[in-house]
């Protein structure tokens, strides 16, 4: 069920009120209730809508088959020994930082160990990921980097033993971008490009793909048995890259 909230009125827009609207673990328990039960609390074991009876750090007591739950059961708050004030306050730094945010610039910010830093931060970003992730439209560019640390000598590019991770990107015109897909890929072949070009992309999409890249190669043998039966057409564009109907 989907629960429609107004910035300032159901949550803050501002640090200022952030810190206003949760000053305790009090009030942090009251809004994680409200938000689950927003038309009032149903004991998840009778399944009886009913009014409980509350306790410390967000117990919760059915009056009716004695359950007893608390608000951040079943969350990523679950079984934590971090308070909620500090969960709340690491939520709004990595929603509201613009270029991301490192576990270490967590640590210093709520003034916490590392690891505990670490471990929130994995969990917002597990709970942010979209489960059911909509393959890309429109216009997509596709093409792969390589990953790993410096190393003296050796091959470069291709024929170089780095991890190699291809991405694509929606392309928004008249300008910007979209959404992101990566996956790291065990080689750089064709066939291995192609292969998350048909998981990423959704048929009739523009694939752009820059010249000399072997997706590129790949969509010129245009093999209907290895693009799942996706019927491929070059088509001109502008850029200094080649562009494909999937």
């Amino acid at each position: 069920m989907e629960i429609s909230l107004i910035s300032g009125r159901d949550y803050p827009n501002t640090y200022r009120s952030f810190v206003e609207m949760f000053p305790d673990n009090a009030s942090c328990a009251a809004y994680l209730i409200k938000l689950r039960w927003p038309n009032g609390f149903i004991c998840p074991a009778c399944k009886i809508a009913t009014t409980p009876r509350q306790g410390s750090r967000g117990r919760l007591t059915c009056q009716l088959c004695r359950h007893r739950t608390y608000a951040q059961a079943g969350t990523i708050f679950d079984k934590t020994r971090t308070p909620l004030t500090t969960w709340f306050e690491a939520a709004w730094h990595v929603s509201t930082a613009k270029n991301g945010l490192s576990a270490k610039t967590l640590e210093r910010t709520l003034g916490t160990k590392y690891r505990v830093a670490w471990t929130m931060l994995q969990r917002f970003r597990v709970a942010m990921v979209d489960a059911e992730l909509k393959p890309l439209s429109g216009n997509v560019e596709v093409d792969e980097t390589f990953t790993g640390s410096v190393k003296q000598g050796g091959k470069r590019g291709r024929g170089s033993a780095k991890s190699i991770v291809v991405i694509a990107i929606e392309n928004i015109d008249p300008k910007g971008f979209g959404r992101v897909r990566m996956r790291h890929i065990p080689d750089a072949s064709g066939e291995s490009l192609m292969t998350f070009v048909c998981d990423a992309v959704v048929p009739s999409s523009v694939v752009h793909t820059m010249d000399g890249a072997a997706t590129m190669d790949y969509l010129n043998m245009g093999s209907p048995k290895k693009l799942q039966s996706n019927h491929l057409q070059a088509i001109p564009h502008m850029y200094p890259c080649r562009a494909f109907t999937i």
